[in-house]
């Protein structure tokens, strides 16, 4: 009998720890679920990723334009011999295109990042000339040689064409999508009921000393609602008292414990805090005072 109950401890004991393994990997995650959720974040994302397609695209712009110079080359150049300053002289075409181009495009992508719509005939009269140009001399010059050559001039200025055309969309929907996003910030810091920050500044905010990693809050099975998200009927603090900067599923966390210790007849202490999430001192002081001034309120 006394084996048994050795037995069932230890097994207990065994099913306790799996439980506060995993609600220690589910706080985890509802913590970097919250900081990736973050739309000051999605901001740097996608200011990121804009950086880095529009790169990519000047890149292949560049060697795209570096075969259609040869193509302009070949066209002037037919028949011509090194001697001749006009076999030099047909280098500097395209160049001399795709720099004008260039520059038109990088203008163009300036004003769509700022959100100002070009909307002018002549600037779309430009483009149309330098590329068309270089498409009618490199499909000519293919033309003469035959064969491949015919696809490749004729395919890759195309490519260039629609790349010069399609860049300055890419920037604008870029602009737009970030718009968005701050205009999202501006609405929820506007509205009333919401904490200062539904996450904190860094991840450091939620060690317990400085260099030791923030520790993640235990799962209730049934979690109340966030503060953001309180009704009437929930203990509210006076409006003197700050809430403490914590994602929402640490708040509720918190809330579980001090509902439990109201129950009691008592305040919620920051030592009892802690030992749900582990937060600093300070920080789990001002909890304390929030949660014990909302309890007491109600």
């Amino acid at each position: 009998m006394g084996a048994n109950t050795e037995a069932e401890e230890k097994g207990g004991g065994r099913e306790a720890r799996k439980v506060v393994k995993l609600r220690r990997k589910v706080g985890q995650a509802r913590q970097v679920q919250a900081i990736a959720d973050d739309p000051y974040l999605k901001v740097v994302e996608l200011d990121r990723m804009r950086g880095s397609i529009t790169r990519a695209m000047w890149l292949l712009l560049a060697v795209g334009l570096a075969f259609t110079t040869t193509g302009v080359h070949d066209y002037i150049a037919a028949g011509l011999t090194v001697a001749d300053p006009m076999w030099w002289g047909g280098w500097a075409v395209e160049p001399t295109f795709a720099g004008l181009l260039i520059t038109l495009l990088r203008w163009e992508t300036i004003m769509a990042t700022r959100g100002v719509a070009v909307g002018s005939g002549w600037v779309r009269a430009t483009k149309y000339l330098l590329l068309g140009s270089t498409l009618v001399m490199n499909l000519l010059a293919g033309l003469a040689k035959g064969g491949v050559f015919v696809a490749l001039h004729l395919i890759i200025p195309a490519l260039v064409f629609c790349l010069a055309e399609v860049m300055p969309v890419i920037q604008e929907r870029f602009t737009t999508a970030r718009d968005r996003l701050l205009a999202e910030i501006k609405q929820a810091d506007a509205t009333p009921d919401r904490p200062e920050s539904s996450v904190p500044d860094t991840v450091a905010g939620l060690a317990t000393e400085p260099g030791q990693e923030a520790g993640p809050a235990p799962v209730s099975p049934t979690l109340p609602p966030v503060a953001s998200e309180a009704t009437a009927s929930e203990p509210t603090p006076p409006a003197d008292v700050r809430p403490p900067k914590l994602p929402p599923q640490l708040m509720r966390s918190i809330e579980t414990k001090a509902a439990e210790v109201a129950e009691t007849g008592r305040a919620i202490t920051a030592g009892e805090i802690q030992q749900v999430v582990k937060l600093p001192t300070g920080m789990a002081e001002q909890a304390a005072r929030y949660f014990a001034a909302a309890h007491a309120r109600a």
